[in-house]
């Protein structure tokens, strides 16, 4: 019985100086850290620059939007825009609501806002999506 005693505590012992890191430091944290904040302040993830043309460089009336284009960015952001996928896998890509182009064709500014009611991107958008 007191063989089992001893077993019992000198296991709990080792339990408890198992969790606390041997050094007296709370769990988890960095060596030579008591509170964890140097793990903390260095795994802060860094943000991305988003990455790509300069919008306007690309949107320019009677220029070619290139057949590879994705985005653009513009003051130091993704610009918004909104694309049609096209059933012959290029893309319809409205940018600002002011200009148009489908990937490989000619960018249009028309002279009427919004440019979706223009019956020329009426054209541009069915012969994009079939409808």
């Amino acid at each position: 019985m007191r063989r089992l005693l001893l077993v019992t505590a000198t296991a709990t012992v080792l339990l408890l100086a198992g969790c606390t890191g041997g050094d007296g430091s709370e769990p988890g944290a960095q060596p030579g850290s008591t509170d964890g904040s140097d793990a903390a302040t260095s795994a802060a993830p860094t943000p991305d620059a988003p990455a790509g043309p300069d919008c306007d460089a690309i949107w320019q009336a009677g220029s070619t939007l290139p057949a590879d284009y994705t985005s653009c960015v513009a003051d130091g952001e993704d610009a918004t825009q909104d694309v049609v996928a096209c059933l012959d896998g290029s893309s319809l890509v409205v940018y600002l609501d002011s200009f148009y182009a489908v990937t490989g064709q000619e960018i249009v500014k028309p002279d009427v806002a919004p440019l979706q009611d223009t019956d020329e991107f009426g054209a541009a958008y069915s012969a994009c999506t079939g409808e």
